[in-house]
């Protein structure tokens, strides 16, 4: 990344790192929250929970249904303890944010030195496996938005995406969760997908619709940390019906398969 970001990234993780250091917390886990997903871990034993207004560089949340902190969580698995820091929002590109700003959190906690990426989003379903109401493990993207966060660095990185959603770590959540997987289709939003558009992306072999996880998915990489991705899908893509509102009481009422789902992504993060 330039020097300008590198150094954004590093101020960032370095507030954060004075913020958690007095707990002895060792995060070796960062979450991204989509929309609506925020109260899916209110019953984590939280720490520590940090503004993100204070966080320097970070981009702030504006779209409903996204939280503006970042939760210190320590929790007690099947497997052990396991550190996990939680972004209970995320920024989008269609708020006018760049892919940089849009990645920065990613780059942020691969400063603190996390290996372990967990992406959540809301997502529109597009084949009959991706019935609203159901949580799909994304295991593969198509990058649909025209910005790829690994041309924006100096110079431009040319990063493998092949097997870019762990796999291993990917069945196991699957397996205990009880979930299928699909393919994510990335567009710039902010508005729906027209019945046309949400036909082309199923052609293209999407089974999920959505606006955001993918140039967060490609920083990851970038940092070659692994990746476990996950939608919850609140409606089906090109549904005329659809609005954000709807969206997020889709994933209110959908709680505990979304619990259970991210409970097994952090029981069963690799070490």
């Amino acid at each position: 990344m330039t020097h300008t970001w590198n150094y954004k990234a590093k101020q960032a993780a370095n507030f954060v790192q004075t913020e958690i250091q007095p707990l002895n917390f060792k995060p070796e886990i960062f979450m991204v929250l989509g929309s609506g997903f925020r109260d899916a871990v209110n019953e984590w034993p939280t720490l520590q929970s940090i503004p993100s207004a204070k966080i320097p560089g970070y981009p702030q949340p504006t779209v409903q249904g996204h939280g503006a902190n970042l939760l210190a969580v320590r929790l007690e698995t099947a497997k052990g303890s396991r550190d996990v820091l939680v972004a209970t929002g995320r920024s989008h590109l269609y708020e006018g944010r760049s892919a940089f700003e849009v990645c920065l959190p990613i780059f942020m906690a691969h400063e603190l030195g996390i290996k372990n990426i967990v992406l959540t989003n809301a997502a529109g379903g597009l084949s009959k496996h991706t019935t609203t109401g159901s949580v799909i493990a994304i295991s593969d993207h198509l990058n649909l938005t025209g910005h790829n966060i690994a041309s924006s660095t100096s110079p431009a990185q040319f990063i493998a995406m092949d097997g870019a959603y762990d796999k291993n770590w990917r069945e196991v959540v699957c397996k205990q969760a009880e979930i299928s997987t699909g393919i994510y289709a990335a567009v710039l939003g902010p508005s729906f997908e027209t019945r046309a558009e949400a036909n082309m992306l199923r052609i293209l072999g999407a089974d999920l619709a959505g606006m955001s996880t993918v140039q967060e998915a490609i920083a990851s990489r970038m940092n070659d940390q692994k990746i476990f991705a996950c939608s919850f899908v609140t409606n089906m893509a090109g549904d005329s019906a659809s609005d954000h509102g709807d969206v997020l009481a889709a994933v209110k009422s959908s709680m505990p398969i979304i619990r259970r789902t991210l409970l097994a992504a952090v029981e069963n993060a690799p070490s």
